[in-house]
């Protein structure tokens, strides 16, 4: 019994995981971390997933596929850990509940290890951009540019951009003589090399492939411009994009 506790414990780790992988995944569809979790959390529990909420899921395809496989991860997983629950707590005999009352504050410091370690900025970072790159190449494709929409600030939004390829209009061309603030509103504020630390853009600065930079403007202008995507249908806050082959 004092095994299949253990489990429990780890069946929960694993879920929590899941679900952090899971939100990172409808980030890269464009969705703020705030938003991609409220919406994993709703499918997953299926709970507080109102009509206006759910909006900006079904309007788009992709998000729509992630929904149902998470409904199903959700249902399944329940499932599973009630039953657990249930047949260890059920079957004890008062020996192996004494066992389990004694093994409670090691699992507590595992669980508290745990979510210390999940609240650290720079293991995050590390995970979500290891997930961030398998998800891009699963959902769009290798040579796509990841754009990972950050804030929402009315009609503008701050994206976080990897670049595989730099836009024709950005190839070899200072900011300054792009035309990308006077004819598209972008204002590209960061950009970090593969080697080095993040560095504010200026009209002289030249982007190179694998820049990660940091642009300013409207959403559907900064995918317009960064990815290869036709615009199909859908409103600001649930754009319908297709990646061109």
């Amino acid at each position: 019994m004092i095994g299949s506790t253990i489990i429990f414990v780890l069946l929960i780790i694993f879920y929590i995981i899941i679900a952090d992988i899971i939100t990172i995944f409808f980030r890269l569809t464009g969705m703020t971390e705030e938003r991609a979790r409220f919406q994993v959390i709703s499918l997953l529990t299926n709970s507080g997933f109102t009509t206006q909420e759910s909006e900006a899921v079904v309007t788009l395809k992709i998000r729509r596929r992630l929904a149902k496989a998470t409904m199903l991860f959700g249902y399944a997983f329940t499932v599973t850990i009630l039953s657990t629950t249930v047949n260890v707590f059920m079957t004890m005999s008062d020996s192996e509940l004494n066992a389990v009352v004694v093994l409670l504050p090691a699992l507590f410091v595992i669980l508290a290890t745990f979510f210390l370690l999940r609240r650290s900025s720079f293991l995050k970072s590390r995970f979500d951009k290891w997930i961030e790159n398998i998800g891009y190449r699963i959902m769009f494709g290798k040579d796509k540019n990841q754009v990972i929409l950050v804030e929402e600030y009315g009609s503008m939004v701050v994206a976080h951009i990897y670049l595989h390829t730099v836009p024709k209009m950005l190839e070899n061309t200072k900011l300054a003589e792009s035309g990308i603030m006077s004819e598209h509103k972008l204002m590209i504020m960061l950009v970090k090399p593969p080697e080095g630390d993040a560095m504010q853009a200026n009209g002289n600065t030249i982007l190179q492939p694998r820049d990660t930079i940091m642009v300013l403007g409207k959403r559907q202008t900064i995918r317009d411009v960064f990815e290869s995507v036709d615009l199909t249908q859908g409103n600001a806050d649930s754009p319908v994009f297709v990646h061109n082959k």
